[in-house]
């Protein structure tokens, strides 16, 4: 999916490409058929219970592992991990009969077991496969037999603020009980199709170094780029926006201004609002970044997500890497529903992708965006979040008001998957300022000991909004990190 190249340089990460040969391919599609096997056929309340299972009942499936496979153990009691050359045909041979042995045996326990000593002895292998992601120009399951399983397996990225014990004592996932391997079950993510985005080793530094991601967001503006305009589509009542191009340069050097002011404080994301952009904006910020010189690269967030942009059926927001580089492009998904005197009418979205875009990062683990409303219906967001392990949402609105995202950070606060919320003040309705008391919020999980009160950053608007004055200067940071 995505090659992270400085244009100015000719250096690019390479990697050997041929990791993924027929015997590991093999390795995978059994991994997930065994997976399939133990959602198809689990009772109720199963992946409760086999946390408990009894000490005379885990030594015997783990001396049928022992003795039935070519995995060992070893001193300290964990499974040793294999290497390539270790996946040869008559590793996968084995492998395959002992699971069919399972299968035809329907022991759970022991297919649950067995699934958690592939995926210890997988640990490097999982490594070299991110390693591997990270230079991919397009990213897919590491088994190829999702069709007929139903199962998706992609490497996991650990998290330094999401406990290891995630979510185990409300609903249970059979990845619960693994560490370094994904299982996605289609079912449970729907009509959406995933894009995964490995982003390389190295690409936020300063959160390398410290553990911590410090985060940037802007509200921009108090004066909307766009009319809205009304008409009847078909059978429906819907809305549409139309750019005024007299401000599009005004705007497009106000969101570079406002990438340099995060940049220069050391923010590595920054994120804008919904609507505020314009179909200039991304050029005009891709041809800025690429000419500044390499020391100038250093003052850049590495991540920027810029304001999302109405057109033709789409809402969309365009994130760049810090040398212009388009890494995702994620596209809102549920319509928003405006109310006025002539009834009801519907954001003008309903052809638009149902892709969605999940970053992937050692330290912060999964991340996605999620455009205004997409985070405020509940299903949706809480599949999205379930169905990836998300560990980090961001969400750029135009809304009236707060009150709505801070009810839903708290589900995202129960799942230990922190949220970046930013507004932009040209929402503001008269006869609502009161719905404007913060423009923006990080809610984040803090330490058991910690103030409570440290779990949510607010962001309070300039003293001049309320009458109607702006002078464009806010923007927000926080950080957040190991727990």
């Amino acid at each position: 999916m995505y090659t992270y190249h400085n244009p100015n340089s000719n250096y690019i990460n390479s990697i050997d490409a041929n990791l993924t040969s027929t015997a590991k391919v093999a390795l995978y599609d059994l991994f997930a058929d065994l997976c399939a096997f133990i959602i198809r056929t689990k009772p109720h309340n199963y992946l409760v219970r086999y946390s408990c299972v009894s000490s005379e009942e885990q030594a015997r499936i783990n001396k049928l592992i022992l003795s039935s496979t070519t995995l060992s153990k070893d001193k300290k009691g964990a499974f040793k991990p294999i290497s390539n050359s270790d996946i040869t045909d008559k590793f996968i041979d084995n492998l395959l009969t002992f699971s069919k042995r399972i299968k035809t045996n329907a022991d759970l326990n022991l297919a649950m077991r067995f699934l958690q000593a592939l995926d210890e002895s997988m640990s490097e292998i999982m490594q070299e496969e991110i390693a591997h992601l990270q230079q991919m120009e397009h990213t897919s399951a590491l088994n190829r037999n999702s069709e007929y399983t139903g199962i998706e397996l992609l490497p996991r990225c650990g998290c330094v603020w999401a406990r290891k014990s995630r979510q185990s004592y409300s609903y249970r996932r059979l990845d619960n009980y693994l560490n370094h391997i994904m299982v996605i079950e289609k079912s449970s993510i729907n009509e959406n199709i995933d894009d995964h985005v490995f982003l390389p080793k190295g690409f936020f530094k300063d959160f390398d170094a410290t553990k911590k991601l410090k985060v940037a967001a802007c509200p921009l503006t108090n004066k909307s780029n766009f009319d809205t305009k009304l008409h009847t589509k078909n059978d429906m009542q819907v809305f549409s926006l139309d750019y005024h191009a007299a401000s599009m340069a005004k705007h497009n050097t106000l969101v570079w201004n406002k990438i340099l002011t995060a940049g220069r404080e050391g923010a590595e994301i920054i994120v804008f609002p919904e609507m505020l952009g314009n179909s200039t904006m991304v050029s005009f910020i891709q041809e800025s970044l690429r000419s500044l010189s390499d020391e100038e690269y250093n003052d850049i967030p590495a991540m920027i997500i810029l304001p999302s942009f109405f057109d033709n059926g789409e809402n969309y927001c365009v994130v760049l890497d810090k040398y212009g580089n388009e890494i995702g492009r994620q596209y809102k998904q549920n319509p928003y529903i405006m109310k006025n005197k002539h009834g009801e009418f519907m954001e003008d979205i309903l052809g638009s992708s149902n892709q969605i875009v999940i970053f992937h990062y050692e330290g912060i683990g999964r991340f996605a965006i999620l455009i205004c409303k997409d985070f405020l219906t509940t299903r949706y967001m809480e599949r999205i979040m379930r169905g990836f392990m998300l560990t980090m949402i961001i969400v750029p609105a135009y809304s009236t008001g707060s009150y709505d995202f801070k009810m839903s950070f708290d589900l995202c606060a129960h799942d230990y998957c922190n949220v970046v919320w930013i507004n932009s003040c040209a929402a503001m309705v008269p006869g609502k300022e009161s719905n404007f008391e913060y423009i923006g919020y990080v809610r984040k999980r803090i330490g058991r000991h910690d103030d409570e009160s440290k779990a949510l950053y607010r962001m309070p608007p300039c003293e001049k909004l309320m009458s109607g004055k702006c002078d464009q200067k806010c923007i927000y940071f926080d950080d957040f990190g190991a727990v």
